[in-house]
């Protein structure tokens, strides 16, 4: 059972001298940034043409310059630290983008199970982007966190600002919401503290996705296509000129996945459904179309490969 939770359940984090706790490389300090914090628009300048603008940036060149250019660069990495530093902007729990906000706290589990939720959500409803197909919401009569394009404001809140799991004292997932979708850097850890998925977000779509439009003020997105870490995965979409949705479908490395749905102009009818393989690897299926529907919604074909119970 959940249970809402002051704040003095959540889990203080560990400090220098205290159990557990392991002196860390610049890549992991940079790595275990709150989740509350973000990073204005600044560059510090580095020999070798290199040039930090966000702690991503530099947490990178740490990773994968410093081995490269040997000791002597100690210094040089400690004062881009501490520029770093200079540039956080600490979030004032108040508001998030402008929008203001509330805290909520969920506690779940017993003993060795026990997990806090650590979250925010809107404080007065503000429309969310009617692109975004995964919005996600606090149900405060459930006391849960759900997903759902649409829900009952009079009990649902759109979750907007940082978010943190806990597993005990242990960070096991953070993130950001903007406006009930993912948003921003999102890491999975394990029990251990060891990580186990690593995703970056702009506004519910992979930072990296390409996005075209139909007009040239960008406000009407005709296809939006995931990429991550420079490979074409993740959900696949397509809309109407009038924002209603036309097709969408994952896809594993360029390669389309799972099943496939289009609709009819009206955006909320099917038209057609088409299974393919079940990763990138899956070679040997061949992709069948399942079902055809007419525009009232009735189907009009069904592929006999289909299980009857």
């Amino acid at each position: 059972m959940a249970d809402a939770q002051t704040s003095d359940a959540v889990p203080k984090a560990k400090r220098k001298g205290d159990k557990g706790y392991k002196k860390e490389t610049i890549k992991e300090k940079l790595d275990r940034l709150p989740v509350g914090v973000t990073t204005p628009t600044a560059s510090a300048s580095l020999p070798g043409g290199n040039n930090i603008s966000s702690v991503d940036d530099a947490k990178k060149f740490a990773t994968e310059t410093l081995p490269d250019l040997g000791l002597k660069l100690k210094k040089t990495i400690k004062d881009v630290k501490k520029e770093i530093k200079g540039l956080k902007k600490e979030f004032n729990g108040r508001d998030y983008e402008g929008i203001k906000v509330e805290k909520q706290l969920i506690r779940q589990g017993t003993g060795n199970n026990l997990t806090f939720l650590e979250f925010y959500t809107l404080k007065e409803f503000t429309q969310p982007n009617p692109y975004n197909r995964h919005l996600f919401w606090y149900d405060r009569k459930a006391n849960r966190i759900v997903e759902g394009i649409g829900r009952d404001r009079a009990t649902n809140d759109l979750m907007h600002g940082p978010y943190k799991k806990y597993l005990g004292d242990l960070v096991v997932e953070e993130g950001w919401y903007y406006l009930g979708a993912k948003d921003g850097r999102w890491e999975l850890y394990d029990k251990n503290y060891n990580l186990l998925n690593k995703e970056y977000y702009e506004r519910g779509f992979y930072q990296d996705s390409e996005i075209s439009y139909y007009d040239e003020s960008k406000t009407k997105i005709k296809e939006v296509k995931p990429k991550l870490y420079g490979k074409v995965t993740g959900e696949y979409l397509t809309f109407n000129e009038s924002g209603t949705l036309a097709e969408q479908g994952m896809m594993d490395d360029s390669v389309k996945v799972g099943r496939w749905i289009e609709y009819y102009p009206t955006g909320n009818r099917r038209k057609k459904e088409t299974q393919y393989g079940k990763d990138c690897y899956d070679n040997g299926f061949e992709s069948y179309v399942v079902y055809e529907y007419d525009e009232k919604g009735k189907i009009t074909f069904e592929s006999p490969k289909i299980k009857k119970n």
